[in-house]
């Protein structure tokens, strides 16, 4: 998922986990993507080509893209590390280094690889929004911004609140077979029409009504494929009136026809 503070845009996925065992090893290797590691527990060694220096808890360290690394875990006192790997869009410049003390967040990343690893297909936006936040909370001192209009640099500023999109993909999630409108997503987030179709569409890079539309026609495709629902169930599930008007919606997304679909799936 990709959601865009202001001029920033972030894409992240999923949280990654080491168990604390003793003497773990990773091999060296870099990334195309930053990663954000969280030591939670114990200690090791973090080597770059050129230097090294010990993880210890409650720090941070970002490996931009490209570095080469290795890490160990120490034998005595195993470490747990949490990491995001993550994609940036919009940067004036390449992110500093990040190495430091940070405040214990064990909990949160607990929570979040939880929610990851035992949540229904809809929740997982709930996971990657907070996935997102934890990011940008870290990395937003960080970034500068180009103000285009004044030909200034300001700092970054969390411009759009990532609730009102949370609450608006949840919302369309429990409520897609309904095909809700704008105006009722809207009222669920209690902003206006306009307001949400703005911050939405900064934040998804598609309007509420794509999304929508979106969902429904993965849903669709999901029980053609995996149960023996007839057309016009699924047709009347997604209170589409016919089959003769849901087989011409579907086409319009896949190109093919239902029966042909499931045929094919």
């Amino acid at each position: 998922m990709q959601v865009t503070f202001d001029q920033i845009g972030i894409e992240a996925n999923f949280m990654g986990y080491v168990a604390p065992k003793p003497g773990w090893y990773i091999a060296p290797h870099s990334h195309q993507q930053y990663e954000l590691h969280f030591i939670t527990k114990g200690k090791g060694i973090n080597w770059l080509e050129k230097d090294q220096f010990d993880l210890v808890p409650q720090m941070v360290y970002m490996a931009p893209p490209g570095e080469i690394h290795e890490q160990q875990s120490d034998m005595v006192d195993p470490m747990e590390i949490f990491f995001l790997p993550f994609s940036l869009t919009g940067l004036r410049q390449d992110l500093p280094h990040i190495h430091g003390a940070y405040p214990l967040i064990q909990k949160e990343l607990q929570t979040i690889l939880h929610l990851q690893q035992n949540v229904g297909g809809h929740q997982i936006f709930r996971v990657q929004m907070r996935i997102i936040e934890l990011i940008w909370t870290i990395i937003s001192p960080l970034v500068e911004l180009k103000d285009h209009a004044a030909g200034k640099i300001v700092d970054a500023e969390f411009v759009v609140p990532l609730q009102i999109v949370e609450q608006a993909l949840l919302y369309i999630q429990d409520h897609k077979l309904e095909n809700p409108t704008l105006e009722q997503v809207a009222r669920h987030c209690h902003i206006s029409p306009r307001h949400l179709s703005r911050v939405f569409a900064e934040m998804m890079h598609m309007t509420v009504h794509t999304f929508i539309q979106q969902e429904r026609f993965l849903w669709a495709c999901r029980e053609l494929e995996q149960t023996e629902s007839t057309i016009d169930e699924i047709s009347e599930a997604l209170h589409l009136g016919s089959k003769q008007y849901f087989c011409h919606w579907f086409k319009r997304y896949s190109s093919k026809s239902p029966s042909v679909y499931r045929r094919e799936s």
